[in-house]
């Protein structure tokens, strides 16, 4: 998924900005337990120009990652949003609680073809290396 995509999904008045109360629900949704003053200090470092919304040239900077390591890491947090139980892999069950979270209906039964698509290893799960992957797969 493209940030642009990601950009439209949480812009939920297609306003073209995201506003702090659209931002909020995003974060609680991938993780309920993050405190208002966490998700504040995100929105801030995101919202440059100080104008109380995020653009989406705002936006698409935090895509930019100059380094194998940053990369790395914005996948393995990618990674462990999903991997809600903290087991090292992904779940068709993790995958739709996460998508039910962001507002995505779907059945079991796509999760679980969701899943097969990319389990390489045929374990019914999606491990870091398959997420991976999955991943890079989707940006180029």
């Amino acid at each position: 998924m493209s940030y642009v995509e990601v950009f439209e999904r949480m812009d939920k008045n297609k306003d073209g900005k995201i506003s702090r109360e659209e931002f909020d629900q995003v974060f609680r949704a991938f993780s309920p337990s993050m405190t208002s003053e966490e998700i504040d200090e995100i929105f801030k470092e995101l919202n440059v120009d100080g104008d109380g919304q995020i653009d989406i040239i705002e936006f698409a900077k935090c895509y930019v990652v100059d380094t194998d390591e940053e990369k790395e890491a914005l996948l393995k947090k990618a990674f462990d949003l999903y991997d809600i139980n903290g087991d090292g892999k992904i779940s068709a069950d993790e995958l739709h609680v996460m998508l039910k979270r962001l507002g995505e209906n779907k059945s079991m039964e796509e999760c679980v073809a969701m899943v097969s698509a990319v389990d390489a290893d045929k374990d019914c799960f999606v491990s870091y290396e398959e997420f991976k992957t999955m991943m890079n797969s989707n940006t180029k």
